[in-house]
This record gives C-alpha cells, structure tokens and sequence, in this order.
C-alpha cells in the first residue's frame, strides 16, 4: 500500500519591536524561508515522497539562516485527505509530542534544522491515503544562543530535546 505524505507549514514571521525615542515603537518582519522534506529512519535517509506503513518516518524542516535569531517548530497537526477532516494535534506549542507512541518531539539539529521523528505511521480511516502535516515554523529573535523548550522524556523518548522529569 502507498501512503502519501502532503508537508505543509504555515510561515509566521517574529516581530521585533524597539521603543525609539518618543515612545513610538518600531517593528522589523523576519519572514522564514524554509524547505521541507520526508526521509526514511532520519534525517540523513532517502528523501521519500510515500511509503507504506511499515517505514519509519523523519519530517525535516531546514530554514535558510537569519543573524540575531533561530527557528522553532510548534503547533503540529495532521489531517486526513478526506472531505471534513479536522486536524489532530501532535505538537504543542513547545514542540513537544502529544502523541508518543506515534511521534517524537521536535529535534533541533542546528539553530536553523529541526525535524520530526515518527516512528509508526500513520493513516486515517476513509477512502484517502494522504495525510497533510502541517507546522507553525517561526523565528525567534535571540541574543547569542538559541534555547528550545525542553521536553520531558516519556517511555517512547529516544534522544535530544529531554528534560529529566
């Protein structure tokens, strides 16, 4: 069976806002650019475009690099092709999985690459085999470092982006 995967991201842009003299506030708009790709196992896998549902799964998102900020992946949602499908979230707003059995949280592998593991893909009831996966991928405006949101590990955690409960 063929399982088709349909990526798409909603682009929000961070406001950065300084107040000049005379209390009028200025505001830049950093718009993301990003490209996103499905790989088998991880993110240095065969680039997919469907699968079966015995294939273990990784959704990259890589951003083109801004100075003075970095990228965060949140708000997750997978929806069926099917007519009055309502998305489902798997993702919260701190890029950590609602659903561990069938995705990982979010993993930065740099300030401008994240990706998603799923481990066991998924498929919804309905005549469609298509899944639509879709993101809020946003840049944070920092000084120095980028900090992510740390999840707390569950029995399905493999790796990065764990805090010790």
């Amino acid at each position: 069976m063929l399982f088709i995967f349909l990526f798409s991201t909603l682009f929000v842009a961070k406001s950065v806002g300084d107040i000049v003299e005379g209390g009028i506030s200025v505001s830049v708009k950093v718009e993301a650019s990003c490209q996103f790709s499905i790989h088998e196992k991880g993110p240095d896998g065969k680039e997919l475009t469907g699968t079966s549902l015995d294939t273990e799964l990784y959704y990259k998102i890589k951003c083109k690099p801004e100075p003075g900020y970095c990228l965060k992946v949140s708000n997750c949602t997978v929806t069926g092709e099917g007519k009055n499908q309502k998305p489902y979230p798997i993702i919260d707003e701190n890029g950590c999985t609602k659903e561990p059995s069938l995705f990982e949280h979010v993993q930065y592998l740099d300030d401008f690459t994240a990706g998603i593991p799923n481990p066991i893909p998924i498929r919804f009831r309905g005549p469609q085999s298509g899944v639509k996966f879709e993101c809020a991928t946003t840049l944070i405006s920092v000084i120095g470092h980028c900090e992510h949101q740390r999840c707390v590990a569950n029995e399905y955690s493999k790796e990065s982006n764990l805090e010790k409960p």
